[in-house]
C-alpha cells in the first residue's frame, strides 16, 4: 500500500478533509465537514512535517531569532529582537506551536501507524519518517532552551498536562536512540507515504540516509561535552546501514510550490515586511574571501547594483534607519522566492561534519572532506567549477592542519546560511567565526545571547516542572549556557 494522493502541499491539504467529509453513512451529513474529528496517518504527516519546517525555518525561528543571533541576518527596522529582546507573548507562541502543533501531528501520525495493522513488514516505513522529525524539530528546541519536556510530551490521554523538563543530557541520549531505531526500521524497497511526503516523496533510502546523517549532526554536538560518545556515536552513525548522505540529491528540504498558498515562509513574509539584512559579519567575511555566494546570499543595494552592504547586528534604531532601506543588501532571492526549498539538512554539512571528525583524528582525510564540503555548498547555487578552483585555491581557503578545526568550523557557518538554528548551534559550539554584539544589546554583561528564555506561559501552566528544571541547570538567563555549550 503506497499511500500517494497528489504531488502538492495544497492538495494534501484540501483532501484531508475531503476524506473525513466523505462516506456513505448519511448520519455524517449532521457533522461539520471542516472539523473532522478523526485523520488518517497520511494527511497528518505533510501536515505535522510542514507545520515544524515552517516554524523553525519561517519568520519565527530563523528570521526573528537565530539567524539574527548567528549574524547571518540583521534587523534593519523593528531591531529588537537584534538587542535579543524577544517577545514574552512570541516565545510563548514558539513553544506552544511547537508542542501543540507539529509534534503533536508527528506524535499522532506515528501512533496510527503502529495501530495499523494493513501496514505489516512495512510499518516502520510509516513510523521512521515522523520520528526523524521529531528528532530534528526536538534538536532545534533542546539546543536554544536547554532542558525541555521531551520524555512526558506529547502522550495525550496517556500522559500528563503537566509533563517533567528533561535534562538536555538525557534529550540527546533519547534522540540518538529514536535516530538509530529509525534507521534499522526501515525497509528500502516497502511501501510508503508516496508523494504525501514532502521532503522526499516517498524515497525510504533517502529517509534512512537522512537519519544517519542527523546522528552524525548530533553525535558532534557532543564533542565538547562528552568526546568520547561523541566519537562512538559518530562511528556507529557511520556504520549504520543505509549510509549517510552522498551528494547533493540527498538534501533534506521541503521545496515549496509556490502556489499562493503554499508558499516559502521567508516569501510570505517578505510579501509585507522589510525589516532584514544580511549581516555585516556575513557579508565583510565573504568579500575578505573572495567567495562567489556573496552575490547568491545577498542581492546589491538598490542605490548602487554594484555593491554589497552588510548591517551590523544590534544597532540602536537611529542608527539602523540611518543605513537605509535602499543602501543595503537584502537577503537573496535564492532563499526569499515563492518557491525557495527550506533546508532541513544539506550534504555539505554532513562532509563538514567528517572533515571535522578527521581533523579530531576518528578518520578520514580532513583536507579532502573540507574541499568536497565547499565544493557542495556551492554546487547548490549553480557556481562554475572554475570558480570553486579559483576559491580552493586561495591561500586563506587552502586547507591548513595546523589551522584546521578553524577553517571547518568558519566555512560551515558560511554554508549554514539561510539554516539559522543550525549555524547558531554550532557559532555556539565553536566559537568560530569571532562574534561580538551589537551597541544596543540588552545582555548583561554584553555578550552575544546563548540561549532563549523560557516561556512565561509555563509559569502558570507548569510551574513546578519548570522550576526544578531552572534549578537544576547552571543558569538560564540570555548570557548563560545550554549543556552541549562549553567554553
Amino acid at each position: 500500500m503506497t499511500l500517494s494522493r497528489t504531488g502538492t502541499l495544497a492538495g494534501l491539504v484540501a483532501l484531508t478533509f475531503t476524506a473525513a467529509a466523505c462516506g456513505n453513512d448519511l448520519t455524517g451529513l449532521n457533522k461539520n465537514p471542516n472539523a473532522p474529528t478523526d485523520v488518517d496517518a497520511e494527511f497528518l504527516f505533510p501536515q505535522g512535517v510542514t507545520s515544524v519546517v515552517r516554524l523553525v525555518r519561517g519568520a519565527g525561528f530563523d528570521l526573528h531569532l537565530t539567524s539574527l543571533w548567528a549574524q547571518h541576518y540583521a534587523k534593519i527596522q523593528y531591531v529588537d529582537e537584534d538587542w535579543y529582546q524577544i517577545r514574552p507573548g512570541d516565545i510563548d507562541g514558539y513553544w506552544t506551536s511547537f508542542y501543540a502543533g507539529g509534534l503533536q501531528d508527528l506524535t499522532t501520525t506515528i501512533e496510527k501507524a503502529e495501530a495499523d495493522t494493513r501496514l505489516g513488514a512495512n510499518k516502520g516505513n510509516f513510523t521512521a519518517p515522523p520520528t526523524i522529525m521529531k528528532a530534528w524539530t526536538f534538536g532545534a528546541m533542546t539546543d536554544v532552551w536547554g532542558d525541555i519536556p521531551y520524555s512526558e510530551a506529547n502522550l495525550g490521554a496517556a500522559g500528563t498536562i503537566t509533563p517533567k523538563y528533561d535534562t538536555q543530557a538525557s534529550i540527546y541520549d533519547g534522540m540518538l536512540a529514536s535516530l538509530s531505531a529509525a534507521t534499522a526500521s526501515i525497509v528500502p524497497t516497502g511501501d510508503s507515504y508516496g508523494s504525501a511526503d514532502p521532503v522526499y516523496g516517498g524515497d525510504m533510502n533517502k529517509w534512512r540516509a537522512f537519519s544517519n546523517s542527523l546522528r552524525l549532526r548530533y553525535a558532534m554536538r557532543l564533542s565538547k561535552v562528552n568526546a568520547a560518545k561523541a566519537q562512538t556515536e559518530f562511528a556507529a552513525a557511520m556504520a549504520a546501514a543505509g549510509g549517510v548522505f552522498t551528494s547533493n540529491a540527498n538534501n533534506a528540504q521541503i521545496v515549496w510550490p509556490g502556489d499562493g498558498t503554499n508558499d516559502n515562509p521567508f516569501f510570505t513574509n517578505f510579501r509585507t515586511r522589510d525589516d532584514h539584512r544580511v549581516s555585516k559579519a556575513m557579508v565583510d567575511t565573504l568579500k575578505s574571501l573572495n567567495d562567489p555566494r556573496l552575490a547568491v546570499y545577498a542581492r546589491p543595494t538598490a542605490a548602487d547594483p554594484t555593491q554589497y552592504v552588510g548591517v551590523q547586528n544590534g544597532l540602536v534604531t537611529s542608527d539602523a534607519a540611518q543605513l537605509g532601506l535602499t543602501r543595503t543588501s537584502k537577503i537573496g532571492l535564492f532563499f526569499s522566492s515563492k518557491s525557495s526549498p527550506s533546508v532541513l539538512m544539506a550534504y555539505s554539512e554532513v562532509l563538514f561534519i567528517r572533515a571535522e571528525a578527521a581533523a579530531r583524528g576518528w578518520g578520514g582525510n580532513a583536507a579532502a572532506l573540507y574541499i568536497e564540503a565547499i565544493t557542495a555548498s556551492m554546487k547548490v547555487y549553480g557556481i562554475s567549477d572554475a570558480a570553486i578552483a579559483a576559491y580552493l585555491a586561495q591561500p586563506a581557503v587552502v586547507y591548513n592542519p595546523a589551522t584546521g578545526l578553524t577553517q571547518i568550523a568558519l566555512q560551515k557557518w558560511i554554508s549554514l546560511f539561510n539554516q539559522g538554528s543550525e549555524a547558531y548551534a554550532e557559532w555556539r559550539r565553536t566559537g568560530v567565526p569571532t562574534l561580538t554584539p551589537g551597541p544596543a544589546a540588552v545582555t548583561n554583561p554584553k555578550v552575544v545571547a546563548r540561549r532563549l528564555t523560557y516561556p512565561l506561559l509555563e509559569q502558570s501552566l507548569n510551574p513546578a516542572n519548570l522550576t526544578a528544571a531552572m534549578t537544576a541547570q547552571p543558569g538560564v538567563k540570555l548570557e548563560d549556557r545550554v549543556w552541549w555549550d562549553k567554553p
